[in-house]
């Protein structure tokens, strides 16, 4: 007696369907071809666009205030530089202010080469105006922002070998080259106060 066995589609005979694929065929055997064209469709576009919206509109305002962060770092470290420069080379400094401290100190000048001389001799860098000015007898080196929200947002000052100080400035009022900061108390005390790490 001969007995048959129904196999399952696809098995035994070799024939298969078109497209079909052997039972644990590689996955690369489902991979189009070279020729086939494959692309998103308009809706994967519109959320992979949205996608990259939310990421700029999340990443700029960080951006902003990590410059402005950079910006206030750089005024306190030239604000440092000077007031070193300032401690030996007090005549100059006097002379001159600024511009001449500056000229003074040949190993400053390639450090700070991006310094720009104003026409009245305060210094301009990275968003902030630098000057010199006398209280109460002392010579005390001051930075504020060249435009408030911009390019920077506290004011700092430090008398040549002194802790550097900062005043917040948060209705903007310090802003520009015609708006300088309060003169500066020879301690921390009123709104200025000791700016950490100096």
């Amino acid at each position: 007696m001969t007995t048959t066995q129904a196999l399952p589609q696809g098995e035994g005979s070799g024939a298969r369907s078109e497209g079909a694929k052997a039972p644990d065929a590689p996955a690369h055997l489902d991979a189009p071809r070279a020729g086939e064209k494959t692309s998103i469709s308009l809706v994967d576009a519109a959320t992979l666009a949205l996608i990259a919206v939310v990421v700029v509109l999340v990443s700029l305002p960080r951006l902003r205030r990590f410059a402005l962060r950079e910006n206030e770092t750089d005024a306190i470290f030239m604000l440092r530089t000077l007031a070193s420069d300032a401690l030996e080379h007090r005549e100059a400094l006097g002379a001159g202010g600024l511009s001449a401290l500056l000229a003074a100190s040949a190993q400053h000048r390639v450090r700070l080469e991006d310094v720009e001389v104003l026409e009245d001799g305060r210094l301009r860098r990275h968003g902030y105006v630098f000057d010199s000015v006398a209280v109460g007898g002392r010579s005390v080196l001051i930075a504020w922002p060249w435009e408030h929200g911009r390019t920077g947002l506290g004011a700092f000052a430090v008398e040549p070998g002194g802790p550097v100080l900062g005043l917040t400035n948060a209705d903007g009022r310090i802003s520009g080259p015609e708006s300088p900061p309060p003169d500066p108390p020879p301690d921390a005390s009123g709104p200025w106060r000791a700016v950490p790490g100096s």
